[in-house]
């Protein structure tokens, strides 16, 4: 008997025990990061924004809500013991597809459990809800196309050519259980839905959080074509160590995010954000998003990912097309350089200056040219066809097929590169005037820095700003300050031609030659040219540069100019320097002139460098000059 009263009096008591448990779950760590709460105020909020994703109205802002809903709608989809599971309908999703049916639970009559089966595998493990997910017809497609084996965090370079991607881009693979190549593995991206829209309008939304960001799934070859292939950047691969279980919570939690649409901003919630958020989810005990404020590139993420003990088992190198052409180029000696030359610009098939066993080198990296520029749209069909067939006949008239170039392996690891974070400080002097020098950019790079596991003459600068003191007045001011700094320093040769820019959009102490005073003023400028490689080590680059000013203390306000610019750019690695020269014709005296500067870095390690700066400004009434030594520090 007593044991039945004991029995009895835990049946009881279980009925608050586990109201007060849910309650208590709905502010668990793993709860919150799976829907992707966020500390405010007194309280949370979801940076998922639309209604689809919760189960309750207003659940962006209520976990507790959603907990109970959850575990309310789950335990009411669950069959009685030895029912049989029928499935929830919908159509079977194809590989590569989006998977679009996940909005569509409302109308269809799909199950919650099958539109959120990360949330039902989180919340069975905590015991709060019974039955499986054998049901979910879709879900259960969706794991027998992608077959998951374990999680890769994909890093892709800079792409010069898309405001959105100057920092790079980070993406996940799901790697398949699948015998052979990752190739069959899926990629999952997270980008901004932009639309058509380009230009201004596009920078400006994009910083500002005008565009939402959703994520997407699609077969790993598409992935590597876009970004290898198209876009022409190197990929990096780094292979995850996730548990088992962590695993299965990574892939359900992907598949129910698709439906999720969180506010995107290109320099803070972005791409880079966002992935590790996923990370946080599979893997509660991480906090990794939480180390990045209001700036977040995708370099620094990965840097922090990598920085997690035991978290990232391996890393591959997986280079663009045009990266294996020119490190195939860049084996070839003098007669085979310029045979090769012959054929690509040309169209001149002649070897006889070659021996026999330099030919085939030639002939193939001929031929991979030829691919490169079917696929990246500067040949037609027709012609591609034509000229392979003739590079496939003359390789196979040689007598000796074999190749001795070396297939590119081996990058610069990113994961190596500087910190995105500088301070430095400058003591000079300016016109006899002594100053001193205080700098700081939250990110990303310049033409000074170790370039590292970085594109090579690219610099990528955001709200980068210089206050300084002039002991003669002594008191500080600002004397820059870049909203908006971008260079790119492409070299061009016989394989390639990109073009070269430099783009400033800020605030300057600029000098008036008129007036021979400073005065503040905003100013742009949008310099577009090109850069020839002078050997592995410099390039020598020219621009045409239209630039404006305005400002109230200028002798005539302000100014519209164009300038002819040109320099030389060095890089050997420790020892780093830029010159150039630039004759600016403007509506004003103001500026008309010219201006010769001299910059200099050396790298003490890779993320601190000595540095040296020397400028001069000539013009028909005052001219200026200034030189600097200083130190600047990554961090």
């Amino acid at each position: 008997m007593k044991i039945w009263i004991w029995l009895a009096l835990m049946a009881i008591a279980a009925v608050p025990m586990r109201g007060a448990y849910a309650e208590g779950g709905a502010f668990d760590d793993g709860w919150l990061k799976l829907l992707h709460y966020e500390k405010s105020g007194s309280g949370y909020e979801s940076v998922v924004e639309n209604g689809e994703f919760f189960l309750t109205p207003g659940g962006g802002e209520n976990p507790e809500a959603e907990y109970r809903a959850a575990v309310t709608a789950f335990n009411a989809e669950a069959k009685p013991a030895g029912e049989e599971a029928e499935s929830s309908g919908g159509g079977a999703v194809a590989s590569g597809e989006k998977m679009e049916t996940l909005e569509e639970d409302k109308d269809s009559g799909e199950l919650k459990k099958c539109a959120f089966p990360a949330r039902f595998i989180y919340l069975k493990r905590q015991g709060a809800v019974r039955g499986t997910l054998d049901d979910c017809a879709d879900y259960q497609k969706f794991l027998a196309d992608v077959q998951p084996k374990a999680v890769t965090m994909l890093f892709t370079n800079a792409y010069m050519s898309n405001p959105s991607s100057l920092f790079g881009h980070t993406l996940f693979r799901i790697d398949t259980k699948r015998k052979g190549t990752q190739l069959l593995a899926h990629g999952a991206n997270f980008g901004a839905d932009t639309g058509d829209e380009t230009g201004v309008l596009y920078a400006l939304k994009g910083l500002w959080g005008g565009y939402y960001g959703t994520f997407g799934i699609k077969p790993y070859y598409d992935v590597i074509n876009l970004y290898n292939n198209i876009e022409n950047r190197d990929i990096w691969e780094y292979e995850l160590r996730l548990s088992d279980d962590e695993l299965e919570l990574f892939t359900a939690h992907m598949w129910e995010m698709q439906r999720a649409k969180i506010r995107y901003y290109f320099a803070s919630r972005n791409c880079s954000y966002v992935l590790l958020l996923m990370l946080e989810a599979a893997r509660p005990e991480l906090n990794i998003s939480g180390e990045f404020g209001g700036y977040t590139v995708p370099l620094a993420t990965l840097k922090a990912v990598d920085g997690v003990p035991g978290l990232v088992a391996a890393a591959n190198y997986r280079p663009s097309r045009q990266s294996k052409l020119k490190y195939r180029a860049a084996q070839m000696n003098a007669r085979q350089y310029d045979a090769f030359i012959d054929i690509i610009s040309h169209d001149k098939m002649d070897l006889s200056a070659l021996d026999e066993e330099e030919k085939a080198d030639v002939l193939e990296t001929a031929y991979q040219y030829v691919q490169y520029r079917y696929v990246d749209g500067d040949l037609e069909l027709a012609d591609y066809r034509k000229k392979s067939l003739k590079l496939l006949m003359a390789r196979s008239r040689i007598a000796n097929q074999r190749q001795y170039f070396d297939e590119l392996k081996e990058g610069e690891n990113p994961v190596l590169a500087h910190k995105a974070k500088q301070a430095g400080i400058m003591f000079g002097a300016r016109n006899g005037e002594a100053f001193q020098e205080v700098s700081f950019k939250p990110v990303y790079n310049s033409l000074l820095e170790d370039s590292y596991g970085l594109l090579n003459g690219a610099e990528i600068n955001l709200f980068a700003g210089k206050v300084r003191h002039y002991d003669a007045r002594d008191k500080w001011g600002l004397q820059e300050f870049d909203l908006l700094g971008i260079k790119s320093l492409a070299g061009a040769d016989a394989m390639f031609q990109p073009l070269s820019y430099d783009i400033k959009v800020g605030y300057r102490e600029l000098f008036d030659a008129k007036s021979g005073e400073d005065s503040g003023a905003l100013m742009l400028e949008a310099g577009v040219g090109q850069s020839y490689a002078l050997g592995e080590h410099t390039l020598l680059y020219a621009m045409s540069v239209p630039n404006a000013a305005y400002g109230g203390g200028l002798y005539d306000n302000g100014y519209l100019g164009i300038g002819l610019k040109g320099g030389i750019y060095y890089n050997s690695g420790k020892i780093r320097l830029n010159l150039q020269a630039m004759q600016n014709f403007t509506t004003s005296d103001t500026a008309r002139g010219q201006t010769y500067a001299a910059e200099g870095g050396y790298g003490l390690t890779r993320d601190v460098m000595l540095y040296a700066g020397y400028k001069k400004f000539n013009s028909e009434y005052h001219d200026d000059e200034e030189f600097g030594l200083g130190i600047k520090v990554n961090f």
